[in-house]
């Protein structure tokens, strides 16, 4: 199996049809019929059931399906990264990261208020293996990455690491949804909903949803992918949607922050730091500032409910 196999496994599922597929791929459809067939050996059984419209994905094949696109994504962010090293630009002072959709405004401000005298910048990467790359090589002094339990990082050698906080994820209902009463919601009551999903390279975060509510016993309908906090928000006030929300410390208006029982979806938002770069001697003191910085947002300014949804997990530092 090759990187190649599973770019033809997203075509078909995203064609509908083997012969849409092989005009986008532009091989012959007969070859795309064998070279599926001998994919489906690789994998240990049928992806698709072929009918007269088109074809559609088993169970096996929505599995497929589902971790081929965080691989090719993650592979897709490694020919980024590495083009940004080729670059080789010369920034200076202290360089700051984060993976989209971490904390890392609370980084900046701790750094800015313990070291005023030195610049800083902030590169915010669309994951946190690119995170994690730009540390070990040098491009970034201190960052911050969040991680899933069904999608560990992959932590370099050289690059150190605590973690700041565990969070629980939330899910976002309109204030007249059915459920908008009740103080905790199952994950499996929210199986005829329709989703807005995040891009899938922000950490893992649409990958562990899935596989949280195929453990419920359902496969989520997703209808709105890679939407940033602000727009999902404003689809989940139209009524119609449900989306995945961690705690901010700001109020969504018109939005229900609820916890899901059991807290199935969770993350851990670490900082990391190239073990030998001048900043490390601060880790300590930047890691205190984080806990102190999250506790005032959170858990002191923070709206209520994700103050409560929070509770069961740990918000200390490993």
């Amino acid at each position: 199996m090759e990187l190649r196999h599973l770019h033809v496994v997203l075509t078909v599922a995203e064609a509908g049809s083997i012969s849409r597929a092989a005009s986008l791929l532009k091989i012959a459809q007969a070859g795309l019929t064998a070279q599926l067939r001998r994919i489906e050996r690789g994998f240990g059984g049928p992806l698709f059931v072929r009918r007269t419209d088109g074809v559609e994905l088993t169970e096996l094949g929505r599995h497929v399906l589902l971790r081929s696109r965080d691989l090719v994504e993650r592979f897709d962010d490694l020919l980024v990264t590495a083009r940004k090293l080729a670059a080789e630009n010369d920034d200076t002072g202290i360089r700051l990261g984060g993976v989209a959709g971490s904390p890392t405004p609370l980084l900046v401000g701790v750094v800015r208020a313990l070291l005023p005298a030195h610049p800083q910048t902030t590169h915010i990467e669309r994951n946190g293996d690119a995170v994690l790359e730009l540390v070990r090589a040098g491009r970034l002094d201190v960052a911050l990455v969040t991680e899933f339990p069904q999608s560990p990082l992959r932590i370099p050698e050289e690059v150190g690491r605590r973690t700041v906080v565990t969070e629980p994820m939330l899910v976002g209902i309109a204030a007249g949804h059915r459920l908008s009463g009740r103080a905790e919601i199952r994950l499996s009551e929210l199986a005829d909903e329709e989703w807005a999903v995040p891009d899938e390279s922000h950490g893992g975060g649409r990958l562990n949803l899935h596989l949280a509510c195929e453990a419920a016993g359902f496969t989520p309908r997703c209808a709105h992918f890679g939407v940033d906090p602000a727009s999902a928000a404003e689809l989940v006030r139209s009524g119609h949607t449900v989306a995945c929300f961690f705690p901010t410390g700001h109020d969504l208006p018109g939005v229900l922050l609820k916890p899901i029982v059991g807290n199935p979806v969770h993350r851990r938002v670490m900082v990391v730091w190239r073990r030998d770069c001048a900043v490390a001697e601060h880790v300590e003191a930047i890691h205190s500032g984080l806990l102190r910085a999250y506790h005032e947002r959170v858990w002191v300014n923070g709206h209520r409910t994700a103050k409560l949804a929070a509770t069961g997990l740990a918000v200390a530092a490993s």
